[in-house]
């Protein structure tokens, strides 16, 4: 009979320590983000220098995550925007800085710069080209 009371010990300690595993495990924070193959991405446009599916990975990423119900890491929304912007959409470009700013607010000041610049640049484009017509002798059509 002595061995009983430590048989209840043993099974108290085992319920607790189950208890306390399932306890951290349903509290175990769930990744925040969507990374997906971003840092694949990443590594062959920087390191190997292969652009040529840039464009289709960063798509891929941002339709994945908000198919998972998951926020786009930041800097992708920026990264995808200055990608477009190279392409010469600048329209697009902002759209995504803006959406880079709107989630992570604490990028504001660095899109604004980036939307600033593409601005400017669009100016410089009209302007331009409307010089350009006045040279020829004509409209800037």
């Amino acid at each position: 009979m002595p061995k009983e009371p430590s048989r209840t010990v043993s099974k108290l300690i085992f319920l607790g320590i189950t208890s306390l595993a399932l306890l951290l495990t349903g509290c175990a924070k769930q990744e925040i983000f969507y990374w997906g193959n971003y840092e694949n991405t990443l590594f062959e446009r920087y390191i190997e220098n292969d652009n040529s599916q840039t464009e289709i990975h960063l798509q891929a990423l941002i339709q994945d995550a908000q198919n998972a119900n998951r926020r786009v890491p930041p800097g992708v929304y920026a990264d995808y925007g200055v990608i477009l912007y190279k392409q010469g959409k600048e329209g697009k470009a902002i759209s995504f800085f803006d959406q880079e700013k709107k989630l992570y607010p604490e990028s504001s000041i660095l899109m604004n710069k980036l939307i600033d610049s593409v601005n400017f640049q669009k100016k410089g484009s009209v302007v331009s080209k409307s010089s350009d017509a006045v040279k020829r002798g004509g409209n800037n059509e």
